[in-house]
């Protein structure tokens, strides 16, 4: 993990928050740990997909639904 500048290097140290605030969460130290800029952007973005195919999945049995009527 680097410290040096310039930050945004893939190598770079970010901190992760491991309770999304945006959800609800505490911002408390405890939440929040060391990680490699790319790893955090990783995690994120596993985050974002699982949600937006969730969403997808809920949209879909909803539409079922009102099919069914």
């Amino acid at each position: 993990m680097d410290f040096d500048e310039p930050h945004g290097r893939p190598e770079s140290a970010t901190i992760e928050h491991l309770n999304d605030a945006t959800l609800g969460s505490v911002r408390k130290q405890q939440h929040r740990r060391l990680a490699h800029a790319a790893c955090n952007q990783a995690r994120n973005e596993f985050r974002l997909q699982a949600e937006r195919g969730f969403a997808r999945w809920i949209e879909e049995r909803v539409r079922g639904a009102r099919a069914e009527r």
